[in-house]
């Protein structure tokens, strides 16, 4: 949506954009349900990074981000990568810096997109891996295609949150 007020986003990507936002969560709590999900959130505006790290924190645990898998609308990262980069996703990274480590080379771009603060980000799962494929597919079938696994739960080490790509 930024991206459509600086006029550098496609008609296409700010309608499936806000076709993703006025999606309910209904599917997702359903499949949440059948699973026995407990802990899950909905990235609204700290971002995905800011509610990973809130989980980690409540659950003193690691969370490990595969930044690469996050699923993105359209051509989300050619837009940051232009600089096109809400004011508050400076803040959630204000937010997250003493409690992160990004590995490796992580790209800038998707360390951006991770602290955007738009709402409506969808669904955050922490999920048994034993289960993680059935979760998926119900997920998939509930006509949440974009579902995927992006990382995984580790025990708590020096940070609680690790980024990379």
């Amino acid at each position: 949506l930024a991206g459509q007020r600086m006029k550098m986003a496609s008609q296409n990507d700010v309608n499936l954009a806000k076709k993703l936002m006025k999606t309910l969560n209904f599917s997702g709590a359903e499949v949440m349900k059948k699973y026995n999900i407990k802990g899950a959130t909905d990235v609204t505006g700290y971002g995905l990074a800011g509610h990973a790290l809130k989980m980690a924190r409540a659950s003193n645990v690691s969370l490990e981000l595969n930044l690469n898998k996050v699923p993105l609308i359209g051509d989300t990262f050619r837009l940051v990568d232009e600089g096109c980069i809400p004011g508050a996703s400076f803040r959630n990274l204000d937010f997250v810096e003493d409690d992160y480590y990004l590995r490796g080379d992580l790209n800038y771009s998707l360390k951006m997109i991770a602290m955007d603060a738009q709402t409506s980000g969808g669904l955050l799962m922490c999920v048994n891996p034993g289960i993680s494929d059935n979760v998926i597919s119900d997920l998939h079938y509930t006509g949440l295609t974009k579902s995927a696994v992006i990382g995984k739960v580790t025990e708590k080490k020096e940070k609680y949150l690790y980024m990379e790509n």
